[in-house]
């Protein structure tokens, strides 16, 4: 007897990040995988949940969200990015923005649907499209150019990386007309990129209207986790968007996460932003998927929403990740390991190149199966230099495309950097 559904079979191992963080509590390495802050949450958020806990209702809310919580998000949101959403029709919350994710899948495809990705794609994207039947197609974003030492520490003044046209990742807009069809029915993207920290640009959300024009079926999902975290031109929130593109945001459901935002990972509260007939479907899945959140996390989030109203908070968030960003993106520039680079626009992580590096054959066996170069090269860094790094090919269609890219998490501690930077020179 096989108990277990077919479309699991592949997924019953631990998850990626979850290996590679055990391995680094095993091995004492220090843990540049795993996309979460290892400081302290701030200090307003646990006096919130500490206030909130004495005084609300433990009983169920709607479904949709707290109302407490959908008041303040919209009223955040229409502060900071300049929509304005009707709170009853077009806002809900979930358990935090993978949750919202799995609804927006469960309320918008049909068994045999298409879903069409920007590789490379958080890998969480692939087994909630096929959960729910239906196929993703990826279409691959490359580097303009690969960045060597030399020429990016050219860019390298006062402390920071000026992002230039060099670090450029170019979305083929040719292919992507080729494999859009009418059995297309979501356009998923993510801005910040996770794992790259691209921002699209108003021009590419011009030339994707210009096709989806043709395309009147297919949704768009913006996965804005990382909205608060942009740099250099780009201030929090506010950077080219799906949800605000005149010709996009009809057709566009936008999801972020209070968690990220909170730099609180374990708080799982997350939203969904768009069109009436978009959410209504989201919702729906909600009710059957995980009925409503706790309401003291719900209105603790609502507390800090409305504290953080005027924008000061992130923009010092801002300006810690863009920090930490730089002394990483540096000690990797000046380690023994010959990579090339990219200044990200936003996000948590920096990616490097690893075509040149010389890895231990030795590195590449896994009980008699072979690893692409990503794998052997984590493999490498967690046994050798005792810092962790997460392979890219999962991010891929085709894996191949994605063997030469590993990610580095900056969302860390001034002196975790620096330990990670000590060990790799």
């Amino acid at each position: 007897m096989q108990p277990i559904a077919n479309r699991m079979l592949n997924y019953l191992q631990p998850q990626m990040y979850a290996k590679f963080t055990m391995l680094a509590n095993q091995k004492g390495c220090i843990n540049l995988g795993q996309g979460f802050p290892n400081f302290p949450s701030p200090q307003m958020m646990r006096d919130a949940l500490s206030e909130e806990a004495q005084t609300e209702s433990l009983q169920y809310t709607m479904t949709s969200g707290h109302p407490k919580l959908l008041h303040s998000a919209s009223k955040f949101f229409e502060q900071q990015i300049g929509c304005k959403i009707n709170v009853d029709k077009e806002i809900m919350a979930s358990s935090g923005a993978q949750a919202v994710l799995s609804c927006v899948m469960q309320g918008v495809l049909n068994p045999g649907d298409e879903v069409i990705l920007f590789d490379p794609a958080f890998d969480l994207y692939r087994p909630m499209i096929e959960f729910q039947g239906a196929r993703h197609i990826g279409v691959p974003i490359i580097p303009k150019k690969l960045n060597n030492k030399q020429e990016i520490i050219k860019r390298y003044k006062d402390g920071k990386f000026q992002y230039s046209q060099d670090d450029d990742w170019e979305l083929d807009f040719n292919y992507l007309e080729r494999v859009i069809n009418k059995k297309t029915k979501l356009l998923l993207l993510n801005s910040p990129m996770n794992p790259i920290g691209k921002v699209f640009s108003t021009e590419e959300y011009n030339q994707l209207a210009d096709i989806l024009d043709r395309h009147p079926q297919v949704v768009v999902c913006e996965d804005a986790a990382y909205h608060h975290i942009t740099f250099g031109k780009y201030q929090p929130f506010n950077y080219p968007r799906c949800i605000t593109h005149p010709r996009l945001k009809d057709r566009t459901v936008c999801v972020t996460s209070a968690g990220k935002m909170y730099s609180s990972t374990g708080l799982r509260v997350g939203f969904a932003v768009g069109n009436e007939e978009i959410i209504k479907g989201i919702k729906a899945a909600q009710t059957y998927h995980i009925f409503c959140l706790n309401p003291v996390i719900q209105t603790a989030t609502a507390k800090c929403l409305d504290q953080t109203l005027d924008g000061k908070y992130f923009q010092s968030v801002k300006n810690l990740y863009e920090e930490q960003a730089n002394m990483l993106l540096k000690g990797l520039v000046d380690s023994r390991l010959n990579m090339n680079y990219w200044v990200p626009q936003g996000g948590y992580f920096v990616v490097t190149d690893i075509s040149q590096i010389q890895i231990p054959e030795k590195y590449f066996d896994d009980n008699g199966n072979r690893l692409t170069r990503d794998f052997a090269f984590a493999y490498y860094m967690i046994n050798e230099f005792g810092v962790v790094c997460i392979p890219c090919s999962p991010y891929y269609e085709n894996k191949q495309l994605g063997q030469n890219y590993v990610r580095w998490a900056f969302c860390k501690t001034t002196e975790t950097i620096q330990e990670a930077i000590n060990r790799l020179k």
